[in-house]
């Protein structure tokens, strides 16, 4: 069985209505036509539709028709791709391109129900998303569309990407229209979502701007071969090929099956008959389950819901290049652009950029120049100097990639927070969201929301957060820090115990008769007996035990040796737990700090602890999930007066005039610089969290991995060491380098001096004694002997200053008087004067 096709085309206008439409379809019917094709109306199309489903002639659509607006028909097959795997294919290339804030601009209501996936896919809880209607007004001259009063608004909003579906006659004139309104810039990103846009068009349009342009592209090369211009058109010349293809295999089967063959050539029936086509059904169930490859449109294939799914290429132009970035095939995105192509391309216009360097004053990132010295940078808008760790770094990095910067300040001396209300940022995070600045560098932590924001670079700097404090002012020790062991009750009572044993001893020696013995132990029957217990000896003895000492004078009654005992006992324990507790408290030094770690910290309420307000430290509480840490943020919430800052420097500021009352929870290199200026500050207890400092560029900036491998380079260098002990130690009191090493448990006179005092006071207090003791042994001498006072004290002075004698005489005044009077001063004559002096008085 052969058959040739040929084609049959009655022409019916757009504003014809139903019945003219109804008049065509049946003359086509009348012809005995196998399939017809269009209209490429939407509107007539299902009058079609319905006049072929009577009679089961296949009905071939090649046009664009939205879900809702596709009625069922057995024999009616669209080989435009299908309304819902276009808007899948929409979602899934939006999701590979990581926009998570852009605009949405259609130009008539079927662009807007291919978004219908995409927005679906878009939580409340995403950054929002614009979507606005191409509502052109029109040049009163040349009645062309004029869409610069919204694209104006676009240019003022945050919204730097922008998927735009129009139809392609449309696009080069909005591509001019943004290049007017300066739109068609660096960080613009475009996604056209009609299936073809003219190639040469588009490199026209944009002109070597360096905007990011992708469109969708579903034709082929091939379609230059064949003239054709339109999806449409180009759906069209496919359709007859599939409807061959099915004829090639209807044919087939009636060739193999020798029972039932069903003729393909229809009958002769009118619209008024009730005879139906019977290949018309299997040809359309044919076409639905055939793939036919090497076409202008690519695969041509249908899923089981009978829609046409497709393979679709991402063409991009971008800086006079232009490129097959990636393809979505049935539901599977595919990224052929490699990254070295990528780099390679990010490399050359670096190479030609200079570079808007947004940065915050804060030590010691960015400083001023103080000395008015020629070096550091001057930055936009300012006169002074700057220099600082950010300033060296970005000058390292741009020696390295080969770009040109300026500096600038942000206004407010802001990182960045996010209006819980409008999502929008400020600080440094706006300006980038804003495209108002290429970089942005400081003390920059990155956190969650900040990356989710913006992009960043590997980090730069390792970090923690810890809690900066004040030293403990340490004091010397006290002069009489011996006696801290015991309080001062404790010495009332040991006082009054040693008096009370002593008087206790003197009572009972006298009252036991043990204790009374004679004068002379050699005296069997005495006359007198005595006792060795008077008052002074008593004290003698426990005074004895209270210093480890022993006593020539014991006790022989039972009832004084049980006193001493239970006396010695005491001093036992006591004289024990002095000496255990004297070493701690002579090397101890007096210390008021009461935390050593978060956790003690969070214990107590009498140190206040606060964090820079809005910042990433007060973010990293505000959102833990550990209930020590909730606890904490609900503390700094609460507390009166604030304990949140606006910065590091007050923070600092805060702790060191706080004197203990007050801990700052930052990060750690901030607290590492503020110890080193600082000695009386000091960090306490461990990190809290691990973390980084980080350069951050605009979303999908193409120079976020040259930056990173840059600052890889400068730390396999060394180069970032370098920089961080340049500007930490700059300036630095070496607060660190000269804390003194841990005690050894030595002790200095501070801490024995007291001891020493008593001693010197003790030696002072007995020559005291002795000279009270000389003085009134010189008055007995010159009462017995009838001599003046003073000759008495010049007699004994002259003895006690004669160190060669060993021996006093009784009567030395009055030796002393005859050595006089005989002119012979000798000792020895001295001593044979006295003897006889004292023979003298001894017979009188």
């Amino acid at each position: 069985m052969s058959y040739e096709l040929k084609p049959i085309i009655i022409w019916v206008n757009h504003s014809s209505d139903s019945y003219m439409t109804h008049l065509a379809a049946c003359r086509l019917i009348e012809e005995q036509v196998i399939a017809i094709f269009g209209p490429g109306n939407p509107f007539t199309s299902d009058i079609v539709s319905t006049i072929t489903s009577r009679y089961d002639i296949p009905h071939i659509e090649y046009i664009f028709k939205r879900t809702d607006d596709s009625p069922l028909f057995n024999s009616t097959i669209n080989i435009y791709p299908d309304a819902e795997i276009i808007g899948e294919a929409l979602a899934d290339i939006l999701n590979s391109t990581r926009w998570t804030q852009f605009t949405v601009l259609y130009e008539t209501n079927d662009g807007l129900s291919r978004f219908q996936n995409l927005l679906e896919n878009h939580g409340p809880n995403d950054f929002p998303v614009t979507i606005r209607q191409l509502n052109p007004s029109y040049d009163k001259l040349t009645n062309e569309p004029d869409y610069r009063p919204l694209l104006k608004e676009i240019a003022n909003s945050s919204d730097f990407n922008l998927i735009i579906d129009v139809m392609p006659d449309k696009i080069k004139r909005i591509i001019e229209q943004a290049r007017e309104v300066k739109i068609l810039q660096e960080y613009w990103h475009y996604l056209f979502t009609g299936l073809h846009s003219n190639t040469e068009m588009m490199v026209d349009a944009l002109n070597k701007s360096n905007a990011n342009v992708t469109v969708l592209q579903l034709l082929t090369d091939e379609i230059n071969e064949y003239n054709l211009t339109t999806v449409e058109s180009a759906v069209l010349f496919d359709g007859v090929f599939l409807l061959n293809e099915a004829l090639e295999v209807f044919k087939e089967r009636n060739k193999n099956d020798e029972d039932e063959t069903i003729d393909i050539q229809p009958g002769s029936y009118t619209c008024s008959t009730p005879e139906k086509y019977a290949a018309g059904l299997s040809l359309v169930s044919l076409m639905r389950r055939v793939t036919l490859d090497g076409t202008v449109t690519g695969p041509v294939y249908f899923r089981e819901n009978g829609g046409r799914s497709f393979k679709v290429a991402f063409k991009e132009f971008y800086s006079e290049k232009i490129s097959t970035s990636g393809y979505w095939d049935d539901g599977k995105v595919t990224i052929i652009s490699t990254p070295e192509d990528r780099e390679a391309h990010a490399q050359q216009s670096i190479e030609k950029r200079t570079f808007i360097v947004t940065t915050r004053k804060g030590e010691p990132y960015v400083m001023d120049v103080l000395d008015g010295s020629s070096r550091g940078a001057v930055f936009l808008g300012t006169t002074t100097r700057y220099e600082g760790y950010a300033v060296d770094l970005i000058e390292e990095l741009a020696k390295i990639l080969k770009f040109s910067y300026n500096f600038e300040l942000v206004p407010g001396n802001k990182y960045g927070n996010e209006d819980a209300n409008t999502r929008q940022w400020d600080g440094l995070i706006g300006r980038l969201l804003r495209r108002e600045t290429d970089l942005a560098i400081c003390d920059l932590t990155i956190t969650k929301a900040r990356e989710i924001a913006v992009d960043f670079t590997l980090p730069f700097m390792d970090l923690g957060i810890s809690i900066l404090f004040a030293k403990s002012e340490t004091k010397e020790p006290e002069l009489w820090s011996f006696l801290s062991p015991f309080s001062a009750d404790v010495w009332i009572y040991v006082t009054t115990a040693y008096v009370s044993v002593s008087v206790l001893l003197y009572v009972q020696a006298r009252m036991a008769p043990e204790e009374w013995i004679a004068p002379q132990p050699s005296t069997t029957e005495p006359e007198e007996l005595e006792n060795s217990f008077d008052l002074m000896n008593s004290m003698w003895l426990t005074a004895g035990s209270l210093v480890q000492a022993g006593s020539d004078i014991l006790p022989r009654a039972p009832s004084i040796r049980m006193v001493a005992g239970m006396w010695w006992f005491f001093v036992l324990i006591m004289v024990s737990s002095y000496t255990a507790n004297l070493a701690a408290f002579l090397t101890a030094t007096k210390k008021d700090v009461s935390i050593g770690s978060v956790t003690e910290l969070a214990a107590q309420t009498k140190i206040k602890y606060g964090a820079i307000k809005g910042g990433s430290t007060a973010g990293f509480f505000k959102g833990a999930n550990t209930s020590i840490y909730q606890r904490m943020w609900a503390a700094m919430n609460e507390a009166k007066p604030t304990v949140f800052t606006e910065n590091n420097d007050q923070g600092v500021e805060r702790v060191a005039k706080g004197k203990q009352t007050y801990a700052f929870l930052m990060e750690s290199t901030g607290i590492e610089y503020a110890i080193e200026r600082n000695c009386d500050l000091m960090k306490v207890g461990d990190l809290l969290d691990s973390k980084g400092y980080g350069i951050a560029l605009p979303p999908n900036s193409p120079y976020r991995t040259l930056f990173s491998q840059g600052i890889l380079r400068l730390q396999e260098r060394g180069i970032l060491r370098q920089l961080k002990e340049k500007w930490w130690l700059q300036g630095s009191k070496n607060c660190t380098a000269n804390e003194p090493e841990p005690s050894s448990g030595e002790l200095t006179m501070s801490h024995v001096g007291g001891v020493f005092l008593v001693f010197v006071f003790g030696l002072f207090l007995a020559f005291l004694f002795a000279v009270f003791e000389c003085i009134w042994n010189v008055r007995k001498i010159a009462v017995e002997e009838k001599i003046t006072p003073l000759e008495a004290f010049i007699a004994e002075l002259k003895f006690a200053v004669n160190v060669t004698t060993s021996k006093k005489p009784v009567n030395i005044s009055k030796s002393g008087q005859s050595s006089r009077n005989s002119g012979r001063g000798s000792s020895l004559e001295l001593n044979i004067l006295g003897n006889k002096d004292n023979a003298q008085i001894d017979s009188e």
